[in-house]
């Protein structure tokens, strides 16, 4: 059998395996026009939004990454991660120990105001707002050393346990990723393998526009003018997130690592047989 067939079923038997559990998701991006703000890496009026799914400790945030692709969706671009001193002091501010399960986290420009940390559960205040190059910055490491740009054709905005990951090709280590794209690219058909096609919107979008998640732990997007930073997106979305701010609430699954390690092999394989193609 020829090895890209093989490892190509593989990665799909290995679908049908047990399901993991992730303890964040992403729950919307927002397409803006500006510019990159100076040394921060992210457009100055773009945000993303993650829900936390169940209890997560300010170290275990910090020990994870995230980004976007290209607007091809064939390769990471941009590789971020949480600072964990804002996110102690997010948590200090709330007297508490872990962020709750229902806790939005936005990620945003440097035009979309100043940092919001007022973290309160139990006074109904249930979201954080970082500010890209101070609660959230680029990762140190330059093996993907790109920008966080909203694109127009296509992308898809990801996180990781990888830290980070070791090439642009690498998503052995997603734990939830949602994008757009009408002609997915190599990490937005993995996803979409990976995950579920209904995690990639099979769309372009133009700038002013969100992709948000009005679904629950199992995603329907949507493209809207504007966006809804730092709230639930409506509907089934917000009777979701209403719903783990309860108990004994399940996380949102995962793929196992192996289907990720195997579909990020068959990634690389076929980027060494397309001519011309470009790799890190």
């Amino acid at each position: 059998m020829n090895p890209l067939h093989f490892i190509a079923f593989s990665s799909l038997f290995l679908l049908t395996s047990q399901l993991g559990a992730a303890s964040i998701m992403v729950n919307e991006y927002y397409n803006g026009s500006a510019s990159v703000g100076v040394s921060t890496k992210m457009a100055r009026d773009e945000y993303i939004e993650f829900v936390i799914t169940e209890k997560t400790s300010a170290a275990s945030l910090a020990a994870l990454t995230f980004g976007d692709t290209n607007d091809a969706t064939s390769q990471l671009q941009g590789v971020f991660k949480f600072d964990q001193a804002t996110l102690d002091q997010a948590l200090t501010i709330a007297g508490i120990q872990q962020f709750l399960p229902g806790t939005i986290l936005v990620v945003k420009g440097a035009d979309l105001g100043p940092q919001q940390l007022g973290y309160s559960p139990e006074n109904g205040n249930w979201s954080i707002e970082l500010t890209a190059g101070q609660g959230a910055v680029d990762h140190s490491e330059r093996l993907i050393n790109g920008n966080i740009t909203i694109g127009n054709n296509g992308d898809v905005v990801w996180i990781s346990s990888s830290n980070p990951p070791t090439r642009n090709s690498d998503v052995s280590g997603l734990i939830h990723a949602i994008g757009h794209d009408n002609a997915p690219g190599l990490i937005a058909t993995t996803v979409a393998t990976a995950f579920g096609t209904e995690n990639i919107l099979n769309s372009t979008i133009s700038t002013g526009r969100s992709v948000s998640n009005i679904g629950s732990k199992t995603e329907t997007l949507q493209s809207t003018v504007g966006g809804t930073r730092g709230v639930a997106n409506g509907g089934a979305n917000s009777l979701w997130i209403n719903g783990l701010r309860g108990t004994n609430i399940t996380a949102v699954p995962e793929p196992s690592r192996g289907i990720l390690v195997l579909l990020g092999v068959l990634i690389m394989t076929g980027q060494r047989w397309r001519k011309g193609g470009t790799d890190v």
